[in-house]
């Protein structure tokens, strides 16, 4: 049976309050302005190769955070999150497996997942949830000029 993904956002920061175990998603957004010298250097880096890395590695100060949100889990079951170039297809940047387990499909399951930071090349992007090759949901972003 297919997982249900209930909610993909992408947030400034996303923490779990202590005193009430809620999940706190503060600042989302999916557009980001780039000033236009931003852009030049991001297309001259464009040109060469693209690297792919994990987004563990990479992840920094005032990078942003994914929030997922998921049920119908059975058993030990795998994700994976990617950032797409939606002109080219291209895959910027993945996470590497994120494994949930359950005992009860009716489990709901909140995912905090640092990333990068995102390109600033002018663009329309999509921060996508895969299960099994399958897309289950995406969350679209857009790159202006500023």
């Amino acid at each position: 049976m297919k997982p249900v993904l209930q909610a993909l956002l992408l947030a400034d920061h996303v923490y779990k309050d202590a005193n009430t175990g809620k999940m706190i998603v503060a600042g989302t957004f999916n557009r980001l302005g780039v000033f236009k010298k931003q852009e030049q250097e991001a297309a001259e880096l464009a040109q060469g190769e693209v690297a792919k890395t994990s987004v563990a590695k990479v992840q920094q100060a005032g990078s942003p955070y994914a929030y997922i949100n998921i049920i119908e889990v059975h058993g030990s079951t795998a994700f994976e999150l990617r950032y797409v170039d939606l002109d080219s297809h291209e895959v910027i940047f993945h996470t590497s497996q994120i494994t949930v387990e359950a005992k009860d499909p009716l489990t709901t399951f909140e995912v905090a997942i640092p990333l990068p930071p995102l390109p600033a090349r002018l663009g329309v992007y999509a921060l996508e949830l895969v299960w099994q090759s399958e897309l289950l949901g995406s969350y679209r972003i857009v790159v202006a000029e500023v």
